[in-house]
């Protein structure tokens, strides 16, 4: 991962595909360890924040996948 821009309010870094699908499979795992049921009503908010973001996230990583497909055809 290599940082490619550092402002206060945002951070532009660069991954490699492996970085990327490592950083994926992490995400996935760690959705699959938070569970949403629960009768503690303070962390199921930060356990619905957690899944809407790994959501999130997993379908950035499908648009990267179609964009990079894309990319590759001929023009």
């Amino acid at each position: 991962m290599k940082t490619r821009d550092l402002e206060p309010e945002h951070i532009t870094v660069e991954f490699t595909e492996f970085e990327m699908t490592a950083l994926a499979a992490l995400v996935e795992r760690g959705q699959q360890t938070v569970t949403l049921a629960t009768d503690d009503k303070a962390g199921s908010g930060i356990r619905e924040a957690i899944h809407a973001v790994a959501e999130e996230f997993r379908s950035l990583l499908g648009h990267f996948e179609l964009t990079g497909a894309a990319s590759e055809q001929p023009h």
